[in-house]
């Protein structure tokens, strides 16, 4: 509990520099998610989210992320519990606080935020790791490598009568492949099964990739999914709002000189990123 010791200052630095990287984080998140917008069949999206799934920099970036959103989430929570003690019992005649609306309400709006990220990780981070079952998708140049490979070693003999029939069934199977599930420019296999990965690229076939495309398809398609993602981002431009304002006091930038661009950009960023994630449920819902 050595954390919870740290000066009420030093945890509000330590809040305001992890949740400063997650703001700069969100227009990012923001751009790719747009990408399924496009109607390409998901081709951006797709070379998007692989970029960012082998790109060894956007790795070591993705671990940070993970720890500043933890950290970030530790820290509010002991700042609210150590503002809560210093005032343990409350006052029985209730007084017109100073305190900001919003202000009040962040562990609240942050706490819906941090619900919605555990769901978000289950429906995606997770398939990424290989924890929960997704859709996956698979480059016809890399099926098409490995099965050479394997093809080689049927004519020199190498594989086992076992292997061979693998070889063949696999071998039919993409000769019959459905039309759905191949992307627009035909270079990969799309909205695939675990199973179906087993039998189009085979069992031991390791370059297989989340298709976050179709997930987020299928996602956004439901209304109730949809509906609880624009509330979460509601409560998010409400939470963005004040914790710009709060991680400009916090270092030292609340000046007369500053405040009204200090508050101009904490509007407009709680409004059109929140804006930004919320056109896309709504464009796959009705104008798809």
């Amino acid at each position: 509990m050595k954390l919870i010791q740290f000066a009420s200052i030093t945890k509000k630095i330590a809040l305001a520099s992890f949740g400063l990287f997650l703001l700069l984080f969100l227009p990012v998140h923001l751009g790719i998610n747009l990408c399924l917008l496009r109607e390409d069949g998901g081709e951006w999206y797709r070379n998007a989210s692989h970029f960012m799934g082998t790109n060894y920099i956007v790795k070591v970036f993705e671990i940070v992320l993970m720890a500043c959103v933890l950290l970030h989430i530790v820290v509010a929570i002991l700042l609210t519990i150590e503002n809560f003690m210093a005032r343990p019992v409350r006052y029985k005649v209730k007084t017109k606080t100073k305190t900001p609306f919003m202000s009040r309400y962040m562990i609240w709006t942050g706490g819906i935020v941090a619900c919605f990220l555990v769901l978000h990780f289950i429906n995606f981070y997770f398939v990424k790791l290989d924890i929960v079952e997704g859709k996956y998708s698979a480059s016809i140049e890399k099926v098409d490598k490995v099965f050479q490979e394997k093809a080689m070693k049927l004519q020199s003999g190498e594989l086992k009568e076992k292997d061979q029939a693998a070889l063949m069934a696999q071998y039919q199977a993409i000769s019959q492949i459905a039309p759905e599930k191949m992307d627009n420019s035909k270079k990969n296999m799309v909205n695939l099964t675990k199973e179906e990965v087993e039998t189009y690229c085979g069992k031991d076939f390791k370059h297989a990739e989340p298709d976050f495309y179709t997930m987020s398809q299928e996602l956004f398609a439901k209304k109730s999914y949809s509906f609880i993602y624009i509330l979460v981002f509601l409560a998010l431009g409400f939470h963005l709002y004040h914790a710009i304002n709060s991680l400009a006091q916090t270092f030292g930038l609340s000046h007369k000189k500053y405040s009204p661009v200090i508050e101009w950009v904490s509007v407009i960023y709680a409004v059109v990123v929140p804006i930004g994630f919320a056109i896309i449920p709504l464009w796959i819902m009705f104008a798809k």
